[in-house]
């Protein structure tokens, strides 16, 4: 029988096996699965906080490329939590946002400030803060911007905000709907309904933040670099060194050959039979 020491040298090391598949674990849950870079250091405003309710998610990434992922990459699929990849998304809170929203609050102590804005965009539902501000004014008037913004959807043209199956935004009238927004979201906020009053349509520019242009570019710069170092490797160049000697051979004796065929018919020329 195994002694003692044995006994507890051996659950020693499965516990510290175990710490260490737990520190691990939570490591990778402070770094952003796109960007690599840790949470901590990702703006709020710019942080994503997916199924915020859920005890088995709640994780955290980058806001802009999770948007891109579910509505440019892989639009109209099921969206699938990309830290843990078990929970489907079904919504996403900025790191603003996403304490008031489980609490059931739709603004900071201050009414004018820290106002949160939520709505419907496509199959997701999201939940955005507003920047704070002293002034109430610019806060709701920032409330359509902050939307086409973290949607990537022009606001001016293209965007329609629809509310109990009428239109909203945009106003045939010309009125800032900011404020009316505002107050529907904080009225589901308050109450915690399932599903946002407001519904966005609009399509995205297909861009994440001017970035797609820059990657594209960069891409076709690095193709065109790859094909010219290809073009130079010791086997390309000796391909190409034996394509050209061989059809500098052929060519050779292919001149040598009619030049001879034309000095033999100069010196002996065909003799024509008398009739």
């Amino acid at each position: 029988l195994p002694s003692s020491s044995s006994l507890s040298t051996e659950s020693n090391k499965v516990e510290s096996q175990t710490i260490a598949m737990t520190t691990s674990s939570s490591a990778d849950a402070t770094l952003c699965p796109y960007t690599l870079k840790p949470i901590s250091s990702i703006d709020k405003s710019e942080l994503a906080v997916i199924n915020p309710e859920e005890s088995e998610c709640g994780h955290k990434c980058s806001l802009p490329h999770l948007i891109s992922y579910i509505h440019d990459a892989s639009a109209g699929s099921t969206h699938f939590c990309p830290v843990c990849l078990q929970s489907k998304v079904t919504v996403v809170c900025d790191g603003n946002a996403a304490d008031r929203v489980l609490r059931g609050e739709p603004h900071g102590e201050n009414d004018a400030q820290e106002r949160v804005v939520c709505l419907r965009y496509g199959p997701i539902h999201y939940y955005l803060s507003l920047q704070s501000t002293s002034s109430r004014i610019t806060a709701t008037s920032c409330a359509l911007s902050r939307i086409g913004v973290v949607l990537g959807v022009d606001v001016k043209h293209g965007m329609k905000i629809i509310h109990n199956g009428k239109i909203i935004y945009p106003d045939k009238t010309n009125n800032d709907v900011s404020e009316k927004i505002l107050s529907i979201s904080s009225l589901d906020i308050a109450k915690k309904r399932k599903k946002p009053s407001l519904v966005v349509i609009g399509i995205r520019k297909r861009q994440l933040y001017s970035q797609g242009s820059k990657s594209n570019a960069a891409a076709g710069v690095k193709g065109v670099i790859f094909a010219i170092v290809s073009m130079l490797t010791p086997r390309a160049l000796w391909s190409t060194m034996s394509w050209g000697i061989g059809w500098t051979i052929n060519t050779t004796k292919s001149l040598l050959g009619a030049l001879y065929l034309f000095a033999k018919s100069m010196l002996y020329p065909p003799q024509h039979r008398d009739e």
